[in-house]
């Protein structure tokens, strides 16, 4: 059993190139290319925690260096290169807001229940 599979999401109109780098020695980095509007996967990454994820995005204006996505290590796998200014960029973790949403069978206390 290993972590979900990195998925990286261009959501920016140019081609990004980047590396996926892990905590482990013994889990080699990822190099990924994705093209607008489109997501790259890496299926099988073991028990591989991801420490950065950074991007360089091709511009016709030259290539820009995306803030990179840092952590100590994570096990998340979803993440994506936005455009965030004119000629800036960032790479960040992709959440749909399931993770602070209650439980389907949750019912919110009556206000007597409350005090």
């Amino acid at each position: 059993m290993g972590y979900p599979s990195v998925q990286i999401l261009n959501s920016t109109q140019y081609a990004v190139r980047g590396t996926i780098h892990y905590l482990s020695q013994f889990c080699a980095n990822d190099d990924f290319y994705v093209t607008p509007g489109t997501t790259w996967t890496r299926t099988g990454r073991g028990v591989c925690l991801i420490t950065k994820v950074d991007a360089l995005v091709t511009t016709p204006n030259g290539d820009i260096w995306a803030t990179p996505y840092e952590s100590s290590g994570t096990s998340y796998g979803q993440f994506a290169v936005i455009q965030t200014g004119p000629a800036s960029f960032e790479v960040t973790r992709r959440v749909s807001g399931a993770e602070d949403s209650p439980p389907a069978d949750y019912v919110e206390p009556t206000k007597k229940e409350k005090e």
